[in-house]
């Protein structure tokens, strides 16, 4: 009797991650001009503070390019930015002179190359989480999670040229929102916008407008207040109408996170558009992707079908909904904190915290409309046994989320 085919699964391995090339991978990658794409680590390389490492689609390998080692940065967080001539800027959140966090400079060219650009020293802000955003002028913004005036914050410009420079531009006060670990979405108008993880009106972080004209200045534009969400770690997408969608760890109708529509116009708002109910997933640290059809896709890094986290996709016509895609093994990875990268051809890649061939990470691809097909099913045995190795890997895998460091 002839095996039944199957759908192809919608993640696919790619790559594992092994420690030397890296491991504990928090941020998305980012393509290159050369067809492959790169990203960081936070842990692994040679040193053991992190790692910036090569992916190839085409063979799945993962290729180490440069290690840092404290005097450039100690680990890496957030995704790398394009400079514009081949080369990327990234920032640390340990490491440097200050033992603060660094922005560094990566040649991809030759063997690699990881140069120290500058360093955080407080008064300009520490530890940034997030990655830094491109004005358009030759300068960057970005936001750092302590540090600034008062402590809980602040927003910086990034000056590459020279040695390159780290200004303070503004500083959060807890009345506009502190402790931002997202980087910041130009609104296309000359201003950004941005969340803040905590304080704002009701001590559950808020969306903030920053105007880095003059000297610059932060507004609060509005607070969450758990009905509509708490805690946002991500940035916000805009979805080309004026409006913009994030997701936010905790709130929601379940207390497990949501997703919002912010509206900035007139004095702003945040409206709660879907709910996580563990099964599509919850406490979602990443940004949505826009998939080009209205639709947007992101990560959970928790729950789905074996509580290692999902892949959903986010469908904000009518009500807004969220709609489970697919569901991480361990095999395929383990706790996606990291937001999908589109591939061009109607796939996306996206990196993993751990799981993987040797449950130090991994990088996968997605497909949102698998239609190819593979030889059906497995031997009854045979599909036992590996369910039963998933059983044991998910027991191994320990389930908790990243502590956010306090140096390195």
């Amino acid at each position: 009797m002839p095996q039944q085919a199957l759908a192809a699964p919608p993640i696919t391995l790619k790559a594992s991650f092994a420690g030397v090339n890296g491991y504990s991978i928090n941020s998305p990658l980012t393509p290159g001009d050369n067809g492959l794409f790169y990203g960081t680590t936070y842990d692994g390389g040679d040193n053991d503070v992190g790692s910036i490492f090569e992916f190839d689609p085409l063979g799945g390998a993962i290729t180490l390019k440069a290690s840092f080692d404290g005097a450039n940065g100690a680990g890496p967080w957030a995704v790398l930015t394009p400079a514009g001539n081949g080369l990327f800027f990234g920032t640390t959140v340990g490491g440097g002179d200050n033992d603060l966090g660094s922005i560094f400079e990566f040649d991809p060219s030759g063997g690699g190359s990881i140069t120290l650009k500058a360093s955080f020293d407080g008064a300009n802000g520490f530890y940034p989480f997030a990655a830094l955003t491109p004005a358009g002028n030759g300068l960057f913004y970005g936001a750092a999670t302590g540090g600034g005036d008062n402590g809980v914050g602040s927003i910086f410009e990034f000056d590459p040229s020279g040695g390159g420079s780290i200004t303070l531009k503004a500083s959060f006060d807890g009345a506009n929102g502190g402790n931002p670990n997202a980087a910041l979405t130009p609104a296309g108008n000359g201003l950004f916008y941005g969340t803040a993880a905590s304080f704002g009106e009701n001590g559950l972080g808020s969306i903030f407008e920053f105007d880095p004209s003059g000297s610059g200045s932060i507004t609060l534009k509005a607070s969450f207040d758990g009905a509509n969400g708490s805690s946002p770690l991500a940035a916000l997408t805009a979805a080309g109408n004026g409006l913009f969608y994030g997701t936010a760890t905790g709130g929601g109708e379940n207390g497990l996170g949501s997703i919002f529509e912010f509206d900035p116009s007139g004095g702003g708002s945040i409206t709660l558009i879907a709910s996580f109910d563990g099964a599509t997933g919850y406490s979602p640290y990443a940004a949505l992707t826009a998939a080009g059809n209205g639709l947007f896709y992101g990560t959970a890094p928790l729950g789905g079908e074996n509580g290692l986290g999902s892949i959903f996709e986010f469908d904000p016509s009518g009500g807004g909904s969220i709609t489970l895609k697919a569901s991480f093994d361990g095999v395929n990875g383990a706790f996606p904190y990291a937001a999908l990268t589109p591939a061009g051809n109607g796939l996306f890649y996206g990196t993993t915290y751990s799981g993987g061939d040797n449950n130090a990470g991994s990088i996968y691809q997605f497909d949102p409309t698998p239609g190819a097909t593979v030889p059906g099913p497995l031997p009854l045995m045979g599909a036992a046994a590996a369910l039963g190795w998933s059983r044991r890997l998910r027991r191994r895998i320990q389930q908790v989320r990243p502590v956010f460091p306090i140096g390195r």
